[in-house]
């Protein structure tokens, strides 16, 4: 998942990400479920949350909208976007960022976050 980052297909499914894997989509299935406790659609959705993370904590992409980025890393709806970034973080983007701004104003020189 982390090599080839098939979530940011905004279409991918779990008949999709079965073929790249060359499994049985069943089988599939059950390994996500088992494995990580979540159904599928969880299961990217939490890469790609990941993945918006790491975009907006990059100072290169500060001009680009959350929109913008939650497009880029697979979500096909700002609803879906929103929805899930509240699922696996507990805060909207919003507070995120900002959590994330104060944050790095309290480190010290050299400190990385």
């Amino acid at each position: 998942m982390e090599a080839k980052c098939p979530f940011l297909n905004p279409a991918l499914s779990l008949t999709d990400l079965a073929r790249l894997m060359h499994l049985n989509p069943a089988f599939l299935s059950q390994l996500i479920n088992a494995g990580t406790g979540r159904n599928f659609n969880d299961f990217i959705n939490e890469y790609r949350v990941k993945a918006f993370k790491r975009l907006m904590s990059d100072p290169a992409n500060s001009h680009l909208s959350f929109l913008g980025i939650a497009l880029e890393c697979g979500f096909n709806s700002e609803a879906t976007f929103n929805r899930s970034f509240r699922k696996f973080t507990g805060v909207s983007p919003r507070i995120f960022l900002a959590s994330q701004t104060e944050a790095s104003r309290h480190q010290a020189p050299g400190q990385q976050a």
